[in-house]
């Protein structure tokens, strides 16, 4: 069409936007209405509707359109799926079942680049639109069959393990957000075994009046006792959700910059076609796919064994993994260097994201607050944040400075951001428990 390399990041930024927009309502409404499906069907025709826009595109500005809309439509969808998921999964199930979402979510990152450059190269940008209003409508057709609301399982949950204390799981991990009290296992009548930790994330809504109230004076995370729901202005204001967004933030910004520029730097340094570049993309998200299991079930077990605190550390270590990955990056002198360095800041994302998206699943449920869709819904607004601001950054750099000078810079800026702020909260748990022993 004609435009500059820097409308490369007016395009990503536009997703951005559409996330933005979108994630800031989608929370709200669930939440009020109690709905987890109906948003899930407005995704789906969203999907549609960029493929309709894409498919009549001529000019720049409906390119920008399609990727607001699609923006729209992933932001609903993504917010909706994992707040479903962490409806119904308490904190030492979380990571496997976030790890599992990120392992479809790379299935189509990976096919995606490939499917997509292929068909461009065939039948041009008509060809992509079909593709997108074909999985639109797949996904149409998914939600009404198939899905079913979350807020009736976990409902469904609470009052059986309300009604029965026996069909409590004995593998479910109290929450170590809820209190700091070292002799937490007393607090729940009769709801214990031979491991203290051991107990149900949902006794958290049945401990005394008075210690809830202790609770609330010790920590300012878990805001409300009487489970009311929590805006997003309040949410993001509780350390135990704002080192979590940040992190999104960071990781998923960083993402956005590299599928920004990595097709820049592969043409540029390589002379590769789109082709090659998708097949770049395979390569990353198959390692991805292997790898993400693995993430989600160390993830739980830690938790498991340590409480969800150990989340924060995970996330700072994997801030300190994504900076070194980009160092690989930044000097590969080879494709296959080059490669290996995406495949690591890959993995490294994703023991950034991974037990941030599980934190926010962790703090709802042990505040009883009915906001986990506004929770989740801050996830969006953070991707939607980076994608808005930091690509145009990235191609403003890397078009003046180039490729080493962006990467290392914006990476390292990033990188610390995102360990000081999700280690402010654990800091400030331990100095608190600290004080009061003492």
């Amino acid at each position: 069409m004609g435009v500059s390399r820097a409308s490369n990041g007016i395009v990503t930024a536009a997703f951005g936007i559409g996330g933005l927009v979108a994630g800031s309502l989608t929370g709200y409404i669930s939440d009020r209405t109690q709905n987890r499906v109906g948003p899930q069907i407005c995704a789906s025709f969203l999907y549609m509707a960029a493929g309709l826009v894409l498919y009549f595109a001529e000019r720049f500005y409906q390119i920008v359109m399609f990727r607001l809309v699609l923006g729209f439509a992933s932001s609903i969808a993504d917010t909706m799926l994992f707040t479903t998921v962490a409806d119904v999964y308490p904190a030492n199930l979380l990571g496997f079942k976030m790890a599992v979402i990120f392992v479809f979510d790379n299935v189509g990152n990976m096919l995606g680049p490939l499917l997509g450059g292929k068909v461009y190269e065939k039948m041009g940008v008509g060809g992509v639109a079909i593709i997108a209003i074909s999985l639109g409508a797949i996904e149409l057709v998914m939600v009404v069959v198939f899905v079913r609301n979350s807020l009736d399982i976990r409902h469904a949950q609470a009052s059986e393990s309300t009604g029965n204390l026996e069909s409590i799981p004995e593998n479910t991990t109290e929450s170590t957000i809820v209190s700091s009290k070292p002799d937490r296992d007393n607090q729940v009548n009769s709801r214990r075994d031979s491991n203290p930790s051991k107990v149900s994330v949902y006794s958290v809504a049945t401990q005394p009046e008075d210690e809830a109230a202790h609770d609330s004076a010790i920590s300012a995370e878990v805001s409300n006792k009487n489970g009311k729901s929590m805006h997003l202005l309040r949410l993001i204001l509780q350390l135990a959700v704002a080192g979590p967004t940040v992190s999104i933030f960071v990781a998923t910004g960083m993402q956005s910059v590299i599928e920004t520029i990595l097709p820049l730097r592969l043409f540029d340094r390589f002379g590769y076609s789109p082709a090659t570049i998708g097949i770049s993309f395979l390569i990353v998200g198959g390692v991805l796919i292997l790898a993400m299991p693995a993430v989600g079930f160390v993830n739980d077990k830690v938790v498991t064994k340590h409480g969800e605190y150990m989340r924060y550390y995970a996330i700072a270590l994997g801030a300190l993994l994504i900076f070194l990955s980009q160092i690989v990056m930044a000097l590969a002198g080879s494709y296959a260097v080059l490669i290996l360095g995406y495949s690591l800041f890959a993995i490294s994302s994703m023991l950034v994201i991974v037990p941030a998206q599980s934190a926010f699943g962790d703090f709802i449920n042990a505040s009883e607050s009915p906001a986990m869709a506004q929770c989740y819904s801050l996830a969006w607004i953070a991707e939607g944040l980076a994608n808005i601001s930091l690509p145009p950054i990235a191609s403003s750099l890397y078009a003046a400075e180039g490729f080493l000078t962006m990467l290392l810079s914006m990476s390292a800026v990033l990188c610390v951001i995102c360990a000081l702020a999700v280690l402010l909260f654990p800091i400030r748990q331990h100095w608190r428990s600290v004080r009061q022993d003492s």
